[in-house]
């Protein structure tokens, strides 16, 4: 009995001190809880965003920085098919992450899980970070548009594996 209650002290300590582990298994441990946002919420933003872009275009006016910032965390691989407009990946987020320090972060992956384990990582981090809870799978079967990495529009998106299920209008990638 004391063997196991100090293998249970030891492991709640690791898991309270290690991000990668907090980030995969922190919600049973009390890990920060983080909130999520769904697509509607997300589309609305991107298209507010857009249309102060616009606006100011039209003005000749400086361009608005956002005050949030939507990060793909999937593979190369998954990413150089499509990615939600506007969207940049984990590695040029945490290149250049003082850049974004005072916007919310808002993680996307295919389905939500990848992007969940790092908005966990983040939030233990102390940064203002919303899951995209469905991610790209939920914004496709939204029939919202996809772009390449070059910005081009297209209609492929990497759904990880061939179980899941997106509308005919899109074609689905899984190598």
């Amino acid at each position: 009995m004391r063997n196991l209650l100090a293998s249970l002290t030891i492991a709640a300590f690791v898991c309270s001190v290690s991000s990668p582990v907090q980030a995969q298994f922190g919600s049973w441990f009390g890990g920060p809880k983080v909130e999520t946002i769904d697509t509607a919420q997300l589309q609305k933003m991107l298209a507010e965003n857009q249309t102060k872009i616009d606006e100011a275009k039209a003005a000749d006016a400086k361009l608005p920085e956002p005050d949030f910032v939507v990060v793909d965390v999937r593979s190369d691989k998954e990413i150089n098919v499509s990615i939600i407009p506007g969207a940049i990946s984990k590695a040029q987020y945490e290149k250049d992450s003082a850049k974004y320090q005072d916007k919310l972060v808002i993680p996307y992956c295919t389905v939500g899980g990848r992007s969940g384990a790092y908005a966990r990582e983040l939030a233990g981090k102390g940064v203002n970070v919303k899951n995209y809870k469905g991610s790209i799978l939920k914004w496709v079967d939204a029939g919202l548009p996809l772009i390449t990495p070059e910005g081009q529009p297209t209609n492929r998106v990497h759904t990880y594996s061939d179980r899941y299920r997106i509308p005919a209008k899109y074609e689905q990638v899984t190598k």
